[in-house]
């Protein structure tokens, strides 16, 4: 669908301190051509300098957002984002991280005929926690989801099924991307290489439980995890706890690894599944939430429970057969490029022409 409305469309966004500068929703905006708002996270800036008050603020929108992961003011927030947006014409404007920023008060944008769209990311698991003040979403003309496993909870809280969209997450595959050829050091002779990035939804308990079952000498493990993570993989053996990576440090150690290792708890949409496959890297996870919306069996290995035995035998396997692994590369690359940001972006033209059509 031709798209020539980049001039009517704003986005509406924050960058988290533990995202890399290419992970996350940014790059869509980048790809669609439209401009983007970039707010902090105001409680933390406040709480930089008073962690009373900081955390006052927090506590403070979290019940007037009713969003426990809430980073707005309350209340002069919803009418500076809809002065900033309502300029230059702007006609719709998507909220890409919704839990984060979600306007309560429709009034502010529809005086200025605005249409808003809010993205939501939060598992099942956590959502009814997550958004615990939230059941009225009467402030989004349209709420997008970014896996099917989303959808059950919005339509109870009264979205209206025609106004809920399943928008698939995206990569930036030209920023993650594999080694070129004979840069990547061999793998045979050597224990299998995993890596472990992250912290949301990640079962730690499970994985150390399944590190400590198996025998020496079949696996070196990468943790890349914030610090309050770390403490627990320290003791754990063939575990290297890595310092936190910078944009270059993290797309090397993607493409280095032989197997990205991701037991969950939950998952919608996961960055660093993407991004892991997108440098070709295969991903070992379990089939839960939005896995299998993401991660293909075929080229990938999932996991149909979190069964420790089950796990070590296939890593095991997986570590005898260091060519068959390798040999995964070139598909799970193919799977990812489908989930490159370009190749997304027609369904998020789709979803705005709708929206400026009732602007």
């Amino acid at each position: 669908m031709e798209w020539m409305g980049q001039d009517w469309v704003v986005a509406v966004a924050f960058r988290p301190d533990t995202f890399a500068a290419r992970s996350g929703l940014l790059p869509l905006a980048e790809a669609l051509g439209i401009r983007t708002i970039v707010h902090d996270v105001a409680w933390q800036r406040l709480a930089r300098k008073s962690w009373t008050l900081g955390h006052w603020l927090r506590r403070a929108g979290q019940v007037y957002y009713g969003s426990e992961w809430n980073a707005l003011v309350p209340l002069w927030d919803d009418g500076r984002l809809a002065r900033e947006v309502g300029r230059a014409g702007v006609r719709a404007a998507h909220f890409l991280f919704a839990e984060f920023a979600a306007p309560r008060r429709a009034g502010p944008f529809r005086r200025r005929g605005i249409q808003t769209i809010g993205t939501f990311h939060c598992s099942c698991r956590r959502v009814a926690k997550v958004l615990a003040g939230r059941r009225d979403y009467r402030a989004f003309d349209w709420v997008t989801v970014v896996a099917r496993c989303q959808e059950p909870f919005f339509l109870e809280a009264g979205v209206q099924r025609e106004r809920l969209r399943v928008t698939p997450h995206g990569v930036d595959t030209r920023f993650f991307s594999p080694a070129a050829s004979g840069e990547r050091s061999a793998t045979t002779g050597k224990p299998l290489r995993g890596l472990l990035v992250g912290a949301t939804e990640r079962d730690h308990e499970f994985l150390r439980v399944v590190l400590r079952a198996m025998p020496g000498g079949l696996m070196q493990l990468s943790v890349a995890v914030p610090p309050e993570c770390q403490a627990g993989y320290r003791d754990c053996p063939a575990v290297v706890v890595l310092p936190r990576l910078t944009d270059e440090e993290l797309l090397r150690a993607y493409r280095e690894a032989d197997l990205l290792l991701m037991p969950m708890l939950d998952s919608t949409a996961n960055n660093v599944m993407l991004e892991a496959m997108a440098c070709g890297t295969p991903v070992m996870t379990n089939r839960v939430g939005g896995v299998p919306d993401y991660v293909d069996a075929s080229c990938n290995i999932l996991m149909e429970g979190k069964n420790v035995e089950d796990w070590v035998d296939r890593l095991a396997r997986l570590s005898r057969e260091p060519d068959a692994v390798t040999a995964l590369r070139p598909s799970v690359r193919q799977w990812a490029e489908r989930f490159d940001w370009h190749e997304l972006a027609g369904q998020y033209v789709k979803l705005y022409h709708d929206a400026l059509a009732e602007s």
